[in-house]
Formats: C-alpha cells, structure tokens, sequence
C-alpha cells in the first residue's frame, strides 16, 4: 500500500479557492494580500493541517533557516548549557539548530563542519582541535575559543584572562602560599588566557606547581599525584569538572576541602553548587554568550562582507563554601 503523501500547496489552493501563486504569497509574506483572501488561505492551511517541506523551501529561496552548532564535548555540563543558550537565540531569530559534536578529532571535526555547510545558514563553532584547517562554505563564527589563527572570523568569548586573573587574586587575598594550577589541555585557547591571567596576577614564588590536564573529572595519574603534596594549600583548576575531580582526589588522599586546600573552579556549571562542599568558581555568562553568538551570525549573514567583529564578555567570581575559612560559607557573585 503506497502511504498518500501530506496536503500540497496545490491542495491548500484549491481549497481556499484562490492560485497557488496566492498561496505562496500568504505563506512567504512576499507581495500584499487583501485581509479577506489572506484569513481563506490561513483556514484552509489549518483545515488541511498543511506544512511546508523546508527541503522546497531550501531549493527554492537558497535559505535553510537553520544554525549549525559545532561542539568539542557533550559530556562536559558547560557545553549543554551554551547549547541550550545558543538554541533559545536561534528560535527567536526563527531558526533551528543542527548539532553536530566532534571531539578533539581535526579530521572527524572537518567532517562535521562540511556536513553542517550543506544542511543551514550559518555555524557556531567552538574549536576542538587547533589542527582543524577545513573551513565551512556558509558564515561561521566562533565562540568560546578564539586565537590568532581564527582572526579572520567573529569570535565570542567570556573574558578567560580576567577570570584567570579573578582567581589568583582570590587566593591570594585569602593567604594562600602554595597553589597548585591545574591548567586545562595546552592546545586549548580559553584554557591558556585563563592560566596567563592566573599567572600574571599571582606572585610567582607563590605557584607550587602547575599541570595540563584535560577537561574531565578523571585527572591524569602525574595531577593525583601533585595534589598528594603536604605542601598544598590551594587549587585553581581551569574547569569546573576539573575542580571536582580534584575535590574527589584530594578527599581521597585524606586533604580536608576548605580546611586544609582551598580549591577554586572555572565556568559555574551546574555542579558547582550540587558538591559538598561547594565549589567557589568563575562565572561565565552563558546566556550572554549564547544570545552573542547567534545575533553575530545573523549580522555576518546579512552582511558577509562586514570586517570581523570580537566580542569579549565580562565573567564573574562566585565565592562558596571550598573557599570559606572558619566556616564563614557565603554565596556572593562579584562583577
């Protein structure tokens, strides 16, 4: 039995009793129709439960009304988030969004550009690998993790040197002497600003040691076994799944969390606050972000051949309890 396709536009004409030039019309809002023809063709539309294929509509205005997202990481909660911020935009901006997530893979993340090139507008991309070349054939901007080698396009990012800088400070003002950095991946871009400004902003006799780690909660067996030293008497990772893997760590070694280390994270996940103790951390603005993105794509789309635009956001400090000395836990975020 063959299954009898939906309603066509010829359908809808028929039955609103008008052409189907009409009803493309009423539907693409391109050339005026009398308020008595327009409210026909919406009833039969309803009537017949008619939908346009975007497939057709692709074809015939070269527009797929789509934004392509491209992610380094599902696992990490940060990357949800933004994804969540980035599609709230893009349905306001009357787009839908195409998510792609390609690891820290130059090949596999290639790939998945070009194959979100076919199918939307434009594409959001924070970068996983440094080592991708291949370049999508739609506008593209970047968010999160620009550098100098993606200067030729938009680019949005929270402000990781500042909030680097944020958490030296922290530290610091709290008498902390021997501090563990616990870096994030070397060929990331937000994770270097956010050691140099952790690092510009602390006295240099005051750095224990620093590790590259990656973004996740398991640290690498050379991390477990610096946070192991008597010495320590505070952290700064650069992620916040980073920090509670060296929460878990340091409870295993028997290291009291904020009695004897205190220990900050980056990014205010959801996390942050579900920890015991919980987590002090940088914020980023993520609805900020996500809202930036899209609104910088949509210009870029407008006007391909505009100068790129960088846009820094401002972070702020969440102090809470993995931080507080003598039980003074408080929650306060400082811009």
């Amino acid at each position: 039995m063959v299954r009898r396709a939906g309603p066509s536009l010829r359908d809808v004409a028929e039955c609103a009793g008008v052409s189907t030039a009409t009803v493309s019309f009423v539907l693409n809002d391109t050339k005026p129709v009398s308020a008595e023809t327009r409210a026909r063709v919406e009833q039969a539309i309803s009537e017949l439960n008619y939908r346009r294929s975007p497939l057709a509509r692709a074809l015939r205005t070269g527009r797929h009304h789509a934004v392509g997202l491209l992610l380094p990481d599902l696992a990490n909660p940060f990357f949800p988030a933004l994804a969540q911020a980035v599609t709230e935009a893009a349905w306001r901006w009357g787009h839908a969004l195409i998510l792609a997530s390609a690891g820290d893979d130059a090949k596999a993340e290639g790939e998945a550009m070009m194959a979100l090139s076919e199918r939307v507008d434009g594409i959001i991309w924070i970068p996983g690998s440094s080592k991708t070349t291949v370049r999508p054939t739609v506008p593209m901007v970047v968010l999160d993790r620009p550098s100098s080698q993606l200067a030729a396009f938009d680019s949005i990012s929270a402000d990781h040197h500042a909030g680097g800088a944020a958490a030296a400070a922290l530290l610091r003002k709290l008498g902390r002497r021997k501090i563990g950095l616990l870096t994030g991946p070397g060929d990331s871009a937000s994770a270097c600003s956010r050691r140099d400004g952790f690092l510009a902003e602390l006295n240099v006799d005051n750095l224990l040691w620093q590790c590259e780690a990656p973004f996740t909660l398991d640290l690498p067996k050379r991390a477990a076994k610096l946070l192991a030293d008597p010495a320590l008497d505070a952290v700064f990772a650069a992620s916040d799944v980073m920090a509670i893997g060296a929460l878990r760590t340091l409870r295993e070694l028997g290291r009291d969390v904020p009695g004897e280390v205190l220990l900050v994270g980056y990014d205010d996940i959801p996390w942050a606050s579900l920890v015991e103790p919980q987590l002090t951390t940088i914020r980023q603005p993520v609805t900020a972000l996500g809202e930036c993105a899209v609104t910088t794509l949509a210009s870029r789309i407008a006007d391909p051949e505009r100068p790129p635009a960088h846009h820094l956001l401002q972070v702020s400090l969440v102090e809470r309890a993995s931080t507080a000395i003598m039980g003074s836990t408080r929650d306060a975020s400082h811009r």
